[in-house]
């Protein structure tokens, strides 16, 4: 006879870091939760025969959705019938946005044929006719809801405290420095990549362009930003292209950052917005925390002050020939350079390490648009064919009489624009 299965569902939110110190009940920690959901199961004698699978998110927040990898896995397994019965710690481990999780209790878990239920909260769909419980579990999931924005807003409060008393609040030192091993909220100079910085700006001050800088170190092979972060942690970037290359921006962005003359910038930017709605917009200047003498300084005011200057003159003399496309390298996975002038698309890859295999990728730009354009004038009379009904032939003149911009967009793309 085949067992029937169940799901857990734990997940451990970034305010939940503290838990690791300590400082907050353990029952929120991933062996917290999973301890409770067995010792239920157990308890609970009608579970002795099924099977359980297991899914958790670690570190994500709970007021949006999309975003967490192991609840998306979970949502389509259960779309397939893996699992007919789901069991969480309460309510705020499902989700924090309160509508959101009375939409999945309400409409998408009965639509599933899914049991769900909430241990702390005393829930369990089967008890309660498929229904949310009433106004108890609406309210429930309310204060959720304001319990996590009120967190934020004290955790932003806190931070920007911190900023202002000049501790440092980021994730990871920037190049050139590191953490005070004996104080995480201040920074040293790293004697291992100060140099390079040093080295740097001597390099662009003397008149090298920034292409030129990174051309040199990656064949001298001097560590990267990112790769120095991986070696010290377990970071590992989201657009991770696995050979951390120096890149012409790498290079710009070091000789533009006042960190390296002393000034520990923080709060440049912020998020907005709440759930799967947020966003993470740039403030103004004025709105930056910004205190003089609070990092070591890496080099001197003179110093900065003539590299910026040359890279000032690089680019009023520098005519741009090259521009970035919506064409990526097969290989490497960067964004492809399109020149005007030579007519032909090649790989980022080539002006930082001309030995990779990508740097001799050439091919002819208007080919490839043409290949672009074909595609997305197939894509517009497949989705108007669709609209119209199977069967109806639609031309692209149509298809631009119908949505004007398609016409708009192709043009755009014969003239080179995008």
């Amino acid at each position: 006879m085949k067992r029937r299965k169940l799901a857990f569902y734990i997940r451990l939110s970034d305010a939940d870091e503290d838990v690791r110190k300590g400082i907050k009940d353990e029952s929120n920690s991933i062996t917290g939760q999973r301890a409770l959901l067995s010792f239920f199961v157990r308890q609970n004698k009608e579970f002795d025969d099924y099977e359980i699978r297991e899914y958790f998110d670690d570190g994500f927040s709970g007021t949006g959705f999309n975003d967490r990898e192991q609840f998306q896995k979970m949502l389509e397994d259960a779309k397939t019938g893996v699992f007919d019965c789901l069991i969480v710690k309460d309510f705020s481990r499902l989700g924090r946005d309160y509508l959101e999780v009375g939409n999945y209790m309400e409409f998408i878990f009965p639509a599933l044929g899914l049991r769900f239920i909430s241990v702390n909260d005393h829930y369990d769909s089967d008890r309660n006719c498929g229904m949310t419980g009433g106004m108890d579990v609406a309210f429930k999931n309310l204060i959720y809801q304001m319990y996590s924005r009120d967190l934020s807003t004290k955790v932003k409060a806190a931070r920007r405290n911190r900023n202002q008393n000049g501790e440092f609040t980021g994730s990871f030192a920037k190049y050139g420095y590191r953490k005070d091993p004996h104080d995480k909220h201040k920074l040293i100079i790293d004697e291992q990549t100060a140099p390079y910085v040093r080295e740097i700006f001597k390099l662009v001050a003397s008149g090298m362009t920034t292409g030129e800088v990174a051309r040199l170190f990656n064949k001298r092979r001097v560590p990267t930003r990112i790769l120095s972060q991986r070696e010290k942690s377990n970071y590992k970037p989201v657009h991770d292209k696995g050979d951390y290359l120096w890149e012409h921006t790498e290079v710009f962005s070091i000789i533009r950052d006042e960190a390296y003359i002393g000034k520990l910038i923080q709060n440049k930017k912020e998020i907005k917005g709440f759930g799967d709605n947020k966003r993470l917009i740039n403030k103004e200047r004025p709105q930056w925390v910004i205190i003089e003498g609070g990092l070591p300084q890496i080099v001197s005011e003179e110093l900065f002050e003539e590299a910026n200057k040359a890279i000032r003159r690089l680019s009023r003399a520098i005519k741009p020939i090259y521009r970035v496309n919506l064409f990526f390298c097969p290989y490497c996975g960067r964004k492809l350079r399109g020149s005007r002038r030579e007519g032909y698309y090649t790989c980022k890859v080539k002006t930082m390490d001309s030995s990779k295999t990508c740097a001799k990728i050439r091919f002819k730009r208007q080919e490839a648009e043409k290949i672009v354009t074909e595609k997305v004038i197939e894509a517009c009379t497949t989705h108007l064919k669709d609209e119209a009904g199977a069967g109806v032939q639609v031309t692209i003149e149509q298809a631009a009489k119908h949505h004007p911009d398609i016409e708009d967009e192709m043009k755009m793309l014969e003239d080179n624009i995008i």
